[in-house]
């Protein structure tokens, strides 16, 4: 019979070092998640004060476009107006008899 008790105390011993292992573990693996969990908050925030600024950069960007566009239609109608006015001349020289050609 003492051999039965001692084979179980010997079992009972094994199985509580392997749960205490097993604790170690899980508080091992509680602490790698909480230290990710950190970082990701980390990275989360730095992504977004990163966007912020792109998003800032992309408005300033738009709005130099939104002037670049409305400067170049006012160019387009100045062409049309050269153009125009070219035709004109041309007429009027052809009327006045001289041959003169304006080069573009």
């Amino acid at each position: 019979m003492t051999d039965k008790i001692n084979s179980i105390d010997r079992l009972t011993k094994t199985v509580e070092r392997g749960f205490a292992l097993m604790k170690k573990g899980f508080a091992s693996v509680t602490e790698d998640i909480a230290d990710l969990r950190t970082e990701f908050h980390e990275f989360r925030d730095e992504t977004r004060t990163e966007f912020r600024t792109i998003h800032g950069e992309l408005k300033s960007i738009r709005g130099d476009l939104d002037e670049l566009k409305e400067k170049v239609a006012n160019i387009t109608g100045y062409r049309k107006e050269i153009d125009h006015a070219l035709e004109r001349i041309a007429a009027i020289e052809k009327h006045l008899g001289l041959n003169k050609k304006i080069a573009a």
